[in-house]
């Protein structure tokens, strides 16, 4: 018997393949090592950054893991643990499946890559200067957010079942953890750093036709270039998780010939997965 055949109908293994690439892979090692560490399976202090850690004893996993702890279980953590995964789910999968900012890779996953590189750098590096705290998940799902907000202005977004377009949340969101007592401090973090990724990618580009961030090569002969594109349905019911690209484009592990116009320039194409609600 095909047990697999059994989630055909559109049960959670098909909900799970559909996912892109780049968020089903983050949210996997977020939701593991949040679970772990609140289940004391890995201790939430050998995931937190400490730069003495890694300059002296050379724990150069604390560069990466500090973006794979979401919170804690308890009562006063809870609640804001399981918005936080809402929200990387959310808006990670609207930002790949939608057409991202193109740096070099046609605005897909190689570019989106490098978006998270960028942002991790740039977290880590300012927290330097104001230390904002020892895990990032939240920070790095807001400087996503913002930046979605910032692409799909006039997106369908809403809180707490309030709509409003894109341009708005990340603001409303803000008022609302101030209203609430809730930290903001992670959040204003996040937003900084995105807004200077997107000064970087889009204003410096369309403004002062200045291209200031490129895509490395090493990641586009990883993950190809071209958009995401969601993969057909299996059997006439559910999808299964390919990461497919467009037709005409490289796929995961290739990449264009340097002459090829869809490897440096700005053409986004058509199609593509309609944002849903936030």
């Amino acid at each position: 018997m095909n047990a697999r055949g059994l989630d055909d109908t559109g049960g959670p293994l098909s909900w799970y393949e559909s996912l892109p690439f780049v968020t089903r892979n983050w949210l996997t090692a977020v939701v593991v090592s949040t679970v772990s560490a609140n289940l004391d399976v890995l201790p939430a202090g050998k995931l937190a950054y400490s730069f003495a850690h890694i300059s002296e004893k050379f724990e150069i996993w604390r560069i990466f893991t500090p973006f794979l702890y979401m919170g804690g279980f308890n009562k006063m953590e809870g609640f804001n643990t399981l918005i936080g995964f809402f929200l990387l789910y959310q808006y990670s999968r609207n930002y790949e499946s939608g057409t991202g900012f193109n740096t070099g890779g046609g605005g897909g996953t190689a570019d989106y890559v490098f978006m998270l590189l960028f942002g991790l750098l740039g977290i880590l590096f300012s927290n330097a200067f104001y230390a904002f705290g020892y895990f990032f998940a939240k920070t790095l799902v807001y400087y996503v957010l913002y930046i979605w907000s910032k692409r799909n202005p006039t997106a369908p977004a809403n809180i707490w079942g309030i709509p409003m377009q894109a341009m708005y949340l990340p603001f409303a969101l803000l008022g609302l953890n101030f209203v609430l007592g809730n930290p903001y401090m992670e959040m204003i973090h996040g937003y900084a750093v995105g807004h200077l990724y997107y000064f970087l990618v889009d204003v410096c580009d369309k403004v002062y036709a200045k291209k200031v961030l490129q895509t490395p090569l090493f990641i586009l002969m990883k993950f190809g270039v071209g958009d995401y594109v969601p993969p057909a349905p299996r059997n006439g019911m559910g999808a299964q998780g390919n990461n497919v690209r467009r037709g005409g484009i490289a796929a995961p592990g290739t990449v264009n010939p340097p002459n090829d116009p869809a490897a440096t320039g700005h053409s986004w194409g058509s199609g593509g997965q309609k944002l849903g609600r936030g």
